[in-house]
């Protein structure tokens, strides 16, 4: 019986210890344990550096496109030249003008797309300009120039008609519907003031175009298809 409440005070005890070997296991010391007295004190026990990721947007910008190159005209229905008035017509697909900084957006962009970093946002203004002394088409038929064939914008003038989408107005652009340009000069399609200007500013919108041979013409060549060269378009962006 002696013997065996020994035992039973000797399993008690290396369970004991072994609860403290577990209990220690989970504590972080600041210093290392050793044979010599702990110093006290303040000491480094270890260093972390900080550091973050974030991502800066471009600057914004205003664009506009497709920049057109050639516009075409053309009779209705391949309607021919009979002496009389004939009208022309073509037109452009969509054109879009935006504030963003990348090429070729076809709908809004984000808002953080780009950024004007506290600078005040720049207004902008296009137009179409005619230069001095292009106010005219010039007439060449299959068979050579023809300058009876030609005329000039104060007799029929290059008519421009835009239309915009929904949504631009309520954008802050104002458009202008359009113009009758009878000589030289220059026709404002849209602007936008730089307190109506955000970061992701948009506005489709299409234009038209009319012109018109004017009736009693007497060409030189018959049996030959003509071909008009007008007035050259300067498309312009301003931006302050």
């Amino acid at each position: 019986m002696i013997n065996s409440k020994i035992t039973a005070v000797k399993i008690g005890i290396a369970a004991s210890m072994l609860g403290m070997v577990v209990a220690l296991s989970g504590v972080t010391s600041g210093f290392a344990a050793g044979s010599s007295t702990p110093t006290e004190g303040a000491s480094t026990a270890g260093s972390a550096t900080t550091s973050a990721s974030v991502v800066v947007p471009p600057w914004c910008g205003w664009n506009i496109n497709p920049v057109l190159s050639a516009i075409t005209l053309a009779p209705s229905d391949g309607a021919k030249y009979l002496g009389a008035d004939l009208a022309l017509t073509g037109s452009t697909s969509s054109v879009n003008a935006y504030v963003g900084a990348t090429t070729g957006a076809t709908v809004a962009l984000g808002e953080d797309n780009c950024s004007w970093f506290g600078k005040t946002p720049q207004a902008a203004t296009f137009a179409v300009t005619i230069g001095s002394g292009d106010d005219s088409f010039t007439a060449t038929s299959t068979e050579g120039r023809d300058t009876a064939m030609d005329w000039s914008l104060s007799t029929k003038p290059l008519g421009i008609a835009n239309t915009f989408a929904a949504g631009c107005e309520s954008a802050g652009f104002t458009p202008n519907a359009g113009a009758s340009m009878a000589t030289s000069g220059t026709s404002t399609a849209w602007s936008i003031l730089s307190g109506a200007v955000s970061t992701n500013d948009f506005c489709s919108y299409s234009v038209a175009y009319t012109a018109t041979v004017p009736g009693g013409k007497l060409p030189t060549y018959g049996n030959s298809t003509y071909t008009f060269t007008g007035p050259t378009l300067v498309h312009t962006l301003t931006t302050s």
